[in-house]
């Protein structure tokens, strides 16, 4: 309902369309859509090595543009959708694991159903990205 903020969802479901759903052993998609919250305490009961959330975020930076940060690169109010800040949950509940945010800069955020096509294209490239290392055991991401 926030236009460009549905880009993670948006991401992770294309992602599950292009495998089928079928992960490599110790890969994991879920798609919080608005309850990071909740499912922060399901990732911390699988004791992951690697989190990685993919969210819009503000960055100052044209629309579609997508940065890889760990999160305690990030500072609130980084993600100021989430009813407790991402890193503060992350430094808590995960803080075993090596937690990322592959943040995509929107080009809005109002009440919207529908994406822009910058999102939409920079999602589509994630997740085309995600799905090849994925099925390649992640060798396509080192080229």
């Amino acid at each position: 309902m926030r236009g460009d903020d549905y880009v993670g969802s948006y991401t992770v479901k294309a992602i599950m369309d292009a495998t089928d759903g079928t992960l490599p052993e110790g890969s994991y998609l879920f798609d919080a859509e608005d309850s990071v919250e909740a499912l922060i305490g399901t990732l911390a009961k699988l004791g992951l090595k690697h989190v990685i959330f993919i969210d819009a975020c503000e960055m100052g930076m044209p629309p579609g543009e997508t940065t890889l940060l760990s999160v305690a690169e990030t500072s609130y109010p980084f993600f100021t959708t989430h009813g407790i800040p991402l890193k503060v949950l992350a430094e808590r509940l995960l803080s075993e694991s090596k937690v990322w945010v592959l943040a995509i800069q929107p080009k809005q955020t109002g009440f919207d159903v529908s994406l822009s096509k910058e999102i939409q294209h920079a999602a589509t490239n994630v997740s085309e990205l995600i799905t090849r290392g994925l099925v390649e055991g992640g060798e396509s991401i080192a080229r």
